[in-house]
């Protein structure tokens, strides 16, 4: 199936959809003048994609494009191989790598103590191999929409994943602020479930209304002792309410796990729609200037990163728990977004920080009553002035999904039981099975590509 996302499309209506609420105010800028309405944000979104790390992702920027504001790749970085040898960091000719080991001691073997030397090695040994895929790196011509993102709006080059471990731990940690003492993608062994707080408690707690959004597994199901999990919708849901621009105060999103997640082998052009179809979506929608959008990815997947990651507050730090993972890429979407490079250390409770501060909630583990909650990422003089940005333009680019073969899903390589236990946890509580085959999911994409006026 021949994907073509057109730079007509992605612009018809984002011009339409925005032109009355960033059209420049008559009244004049002073926050002084009473005919001015400040801008207010209403909607934070968090949008969780998977495993890959900020130099895999975006060092490219510094390294071939002279971005001398961000701390990405440089010449010369490179790791030993299992077999010694030196293995410089390179451009990814392979776009549907072998996934990387990424859980806890893995990830601190390639930490090494703050060498960050582990990578191939740890790579290579796991797959026989030198472990140079573990050093790849991609680029503007492999990411043109996540490129195009992160030259408009804002780039966080020291946003750490919150865990040194692999996905379910980071994820817990974006809703709960812990993982409860876990480290893998499986729940307490004693079969207690999730007992602590997570965020959706909280806000049902301050009467605040929140929405989850998934495009094939419902993580939310793995809580289902704190909350109604069937609150969970579909990802086409979310595209129908912002367009309405009924969007609650505080939303996830999650994309396909089986399909547009980035997370290896997954090409990641197929993420690349997903984000472009987000964008137009939020671009064309009412709420554009109310909205904060955070696009994330829950852990670094194995690839290199550089940046040795420092310690944070946290309620377990005599388990090992203060030790943050290393950098993931990170974006700041908005009207009101100031454009640049972000150089404050966040993590994945950086949100529930900020849900904390906005909502007048009191922050329920150390690490989020001491992380930053976003505090530099909004234009202050924009917002007393009632100005927001517009939207920005994105480029189109042509994509043969049907070109994909077996060696490109998740599915048919890898071991995937801790989906498998979501799907079977969605099962149990009455959900809708997640785990549609490739085909549906394209389909469903698809559909709504056309419907934004992405896809020709």
């Amino acid at each position: 199936m021949a994907t073509r996302l057109t730079r007509r499309g992605l612009l018809q209506g984002a011009a339409a959809g925005v032109a009355a609420a960033c059209a420049p105010r008559e009244s004049g800028k002073d926050s002084g003048d009473p005919a001015v309405q400040p801008g207010k944000i209403e909607h934070i979104v968090m949008v969780m994609m998977e495993n890959r790390s900020f130099d895999h992702w975006y060092g490219a920027r510094a390294l071939h494009e002279g971005r001398s504001d961000e701390d990405g790749l440089t010449a010369g970085m490179s790791n030993p191989s299992p077999q010694g040898e030196d293995i410089p960091v390179f451009h990814a000719t392979e776009l549907c790598p072998n996934d990387p080991p990424h859980g806890w001691s893995s990830s601190h073997d390639q930490f090494n103590a703050g060498a960050c030397d582990g990578f191939a090695r740890v790579h290579g040994t796991s797959h026989g191999t030198d472990g140079a895929e573990a050093m790849a790196y991609l680029q503007r011509e492999d990411l043109p929409i996540s490129y195009a993102l992160a030259d408009g709006y804002r780039l966080c080059d020291r946003y750490f994943c919150s865990l040194m471990t692999g996905t379910w731990p980071n994820r817990l940690y974006g809703q709960m602020g812990s993982s409860q003492g876990l480290t893998g993608n499986s729940l307490p062994s004693d079969g207690s479930g999730l007992t602590d707080a997570s965020v959706w408690k909280k806000l049902d707690e301050a009467g605040v209304d929140w929405g989850f959004y998934y495009s094939d597994l419902s993580f939310l199901s793995l809580l289902h002792n704190q909350v109604d999990v069937s609150r969970g919708k579909g990802i086409e849901e979310l595209f129908s309410a912002l367009e309405r621009g009924e969007l609650p105060p505080v939303v996830w999103v999650d994309p396909a796990f089986s399909y547009n997640d980035n997370h290896p082998p997954h090409h990641p052009a197929l993420g690349e729609l997903f984000l472009a179809a987000l964008h137009e979506a939020l671009a064309t929608s009412p709420l554009w200037d109310k909205v904060l959008v955070l696009i994330t990815y829950d852990e670094h997947g194995g690839f290199f990163d550089h940046v040795p990651p420092p310690l944070a507050a946290d309620d377990r730090a005599a388990d090992g728990f203060d030790q943050l993972g290393f950098r993931v890429p990170s974006l700041l979407l908005g009207g009101y977004v100031k454009p640049g490079v972000d150089h404050a250390v966040y993590d994945h409770t950086s949100w529930l920080a900020w849900i904390c501060q906005q909502h007048g909630i009191a922050p329920w583990t150390a690490r989020i009553a001491a992380a930053d909650p976003l505090s530099a990422v909004l234009d202050a003089d924009a917002m007393a002035a009632g100005q927001p940005r517009p939207p920005i333009e994105l480029p189109g680019f042509s994509f043969d999904e049907s070109q994909l073969g077996p060696e490109c899903s998740y599915f048919d390589l890898r071991d995937h039981q801790h989906l498998e236990r979501l799907r079977q946890r969605m099962l149990e509580l009455g959900l809708p099975d997640g785990l549609q085959d490739r085909r549906k999911l394209a389909t469903l994409f698809q559909q709504i590509g056309r419907r934004r006026g992405l896809v020709g």
